[in-house]
């Protein structure tokens, strides 16, 4: 019994102290205190509200980089009935965006990430509604940590 607890714990202590860190993995240790995040205005208001909500923008004078936001979306149907109504539709968000160095306004990186999501279409209209801004907000997510993973790459390399 007391070897089995033993093994127990030396497995345990040897998975906790490898190391291992996910490649998607969201942490707070990251320098993003010198970017500004600049979200075009075309952009759909559920989408700019949807990233200023998943971002952190600080101030513009304290920054030693911009990065300019693009959103595209698009909606397309993915299962159609028979009759020609759609049950279900796909939202692709397309995020195109420009690292700016704010000392000398030079772009330094240009890039695009892509986030999908699929949702089902009901009866209600004000369902409908609710069940695409949530894929929406799936959508951007993807999309948000794909590009700070590019974009913190990119700024870790200068």
């Amino acid at each position: 019994m007391i070897k089995k607890i033993l093994y127990l714990t030396f497995l345990i202590q040897l998975f906790v102290s490898c190391g291992f860190t996910p490649t998607y993995k969201v942490s707070n240790n990251q320098d993003s205190s010198s970017i500004y995040y600049e979200i075009d205005p075309s952009s759909s208001y559920i989408a700019r509200q949807i990233l200023n909500s998943l971002i952190e923008n600080l101030d513009k004078d304290e920054a030693k980089f911009l990065i300019t936001v693009q959103i595209i979306e698009n909606e397309s149907a993915v299962n159609v009935d028979s009759s020609g109504s759609v049950n279900e539709y796909k939202i692709e968000v397309l995020i195109n965006f420009e690292i700016i160095n704010m000392n000398n306004d030079t772009i330094l990186y240009k890039s695009q990430s892509r986030g999908f999501s699929n949702f089902d279409v009901s009866n209600s209209e004000y369902a409908n509604t609710l069940s695409r801004n949530e894929a929406l907000e799936k959508a951007l997510m993807e999309v948000v940590q794909l590009m700070n993973i590019k974009i913190q790459n990119r700024i870790n390399e200068l």
